[in-house]
């Protein structure tokens, strides 16, 4: 009788999903996240948590923790959240962190950098040095939030948290340093150009005056990465209830790009001034397209593949 009512309750949440939009799922299915784990708690100095002489450390350093768990979190039976609900996604995460932390009062900046990589995990002098990375800088202090999703059998999630240390975070531009940085592995030149716009991605809405425009396009357009809108769900809660107060709303009353439907401006002379970073985020949208269409006609293929 009980597995019946469960069963039951199961069809009327997908019917009642069938008649909802895609936001409208989202926030129904933030009310059944399960939250992962978060930072253990031995890690309890920059760049994973601020050291005791800050202010607002606990507060901030409660934030850093649900952010992590939100991050990790699993929402069974939802289909893209059923293993984690967001993974490497640096730039999403440190903007949204320092959109809470106004509620605070707290300034950060965001930084988009170097993350070097340690000695013992190089295979020698001229193997890479490290990584295009980026992380917020509070007091002067780095604290990455980025949380990245092993596999369960993946007997490296320790490794995750020791390998970034204090020393680790270089602030200076990936697209003009003199160190050897890793990229990827692929060789194509579509891959390679990709790589290039995901750069330029980072280096130009990781600014001050852009980060919320970048933001506003992800959070609207959430069915091309639902997982950075049920991450600032979940996280819009969490403020709201811990602090009593809600965050600011991302977007503005300004005027409205004709084309994305997201990005305001205050008069067309501002749109027409902003429109050479505005264009990269329209670029985003497609490449997110392309990439969703492309995983799309592979799986696809595999099923024609696999049926007798």
């Amino acid at each position: 009788m009980e597995q019946d009512k469960e069963k039951v309750g199961e069809e009327n949440v997908d019917r009642t999903q069938d008649s909802l939009n895609f936001n409208e799922v989202l926030h129904l299915l933030s009310k059944k996240a399960v939250l992962g784990r978060g930072i253990p708690e031995k890690y309890n100095i920059p760049p994973w948590r601020l050291p005791d002489t800050q202010p607002h450390r606990e507060e901030i350093n409660s934030l850093l923790q649900h952010s992590m768990m939100a991050q990790a979190a699993q929402i069974p039976k939802s289909g893209d959240f059923e293993d984690f609900v967001l993974s490497n996604a640096s730039l999403a995460v440190s903007g949204l962190l320092r959109h809470y932390l106004s509620v605070l009062g707290v300034s950060a900046d965001i930084v988009f950098g170097v993350l070097l990589w340690d000695e013992s995990a190089r295979s020698g002098a001229d193997d890479y040095e490290g990584t295009p990375h980026v992380w917020l800088s509070i007091a002067g202090l780095p604290v990455d939030n980025n949380h990245v999703a092993f596999p369960t059998s993946a007997d490296n999630a320790e490794y995750f948290f020791e390998c970034k240390k204090l020393n680790a975070y270089a602030a200076e531009d990936p697209l003009k340093t003199k160190l050897k940085l890793f990229l990827g592995l692929e060789d194509d030149e579509d891959s390679k150009e990709v790589v290039r716009h995901n750069l330029r991605v980072l280096q130009t809405f990781s600014q001050p005056a852009h980060i919320l425009k970048y933001l506003a396009v992800s959070l609207k357009h959430a069915e091309l990465n639902p997982g950075v809108k049920m991450y600032h769900l979940l996280m819009q809660d969490w403020v709201k209830t811990r602090w009593g107060k809600a965050a600011p709303n991302i977007e503005e009353e300004l005027k409205t790009c004709t084309d994305c439907k997201v990005a305001r401006y205050c008069n067309r002379d501002c749109q027409k001034q902003e429109w050479r970073v505005h264009k990269l985020l329209h670029k985003e949208i497609e490449h997110t397209k392309d990439i969703l269409d492309k995983n799309a006609n592979e799986t696809e293929e595999h099923d024609e593949e696999i049926v007798f």
